[in-house]
C-alpha cells in the first residue's frame, strides 16, 4: 500500500472489522496499534521516534485516517457475531434470563449484515471527512 493512506484506510478497516468480529476488539486494537506504527514509519509517513516505548507525542496528521479506520474497525467489527464484542455476549445473557434465549446461529443471520452496513458507513464517513472535507 505504500504511501496511499487511503487504501490502506480503507484496508485496515475492513481487515480489522472481519478479524475483530471473532477476536476481542481491545486485545486486537493493542496488537494491532504497534504495527500500524511500524507500517508508518517504513512507509516513511512518520519519523522512527513513534516507536519509542515512552513516546508522547503527536503523529502527523496525514496518517491519522489510518488510527480511526483501525478504531472504527475494531468497535464495529465486534458487532458481526456474539463473541465479537462483550456487549453482545452480555445482551444475549440478559436475553436468555428473560427466556428468550439468541443461539450463535440466530445472531449470525442478523449480525454481518449490520456490522457490514455500519463498516460501510465507517469507511464513507473516514473517506468524507479526511479525503473529501480536508
Amino acid at each position: 500500500m505504500g504511501q496511499n493512506i487511503l487504501l490502506a484506510a480503507l484496508v485496515l478497516l475492513f481487515f480489522v472489522g472481519i478479524v475483530s468480529s471473532v477476536v476481542p476488539n481491545i486485545p486486537l486494537v493493542v496488537a494491532m496499534v504497534p504495527l500500524l506504527k511500524q507500517y508508518v514509519v517504513n512507509a516513511g509517513l512518520a519519523g522512527s521516534e513513534i516507536l519509542q516505548t515512552g513516546f508522547v507525542g503527536d503523529l502527523p496528521p496525514t496518517v491519522l485516517p489510518l488510527f480511526y479506520a483501525m478504531m472504527f474497525g475494531a468497535t464495529l467489527g465486534g458487532n458481526g457475531t456474539l463473541v465479537g464484542a462483550s456487549s453482545n455476549i452480555v445482551a444475549a445473557g440478559i436475553s436468555e434470563m428473560h427466556g428468550r434465549p439468541i443461539p450463535f446461529k440466530l445472531f449470525l443471520r442478523y449480525g454481518p449484515p449490520v456490522a457490514l452496513m455500519q463498516l460501510l458507513a465507517a469507511a464513507f464517513y473516514v473517506v468524507a471527512r479526511f479525503f473529501v472535507w480536508q
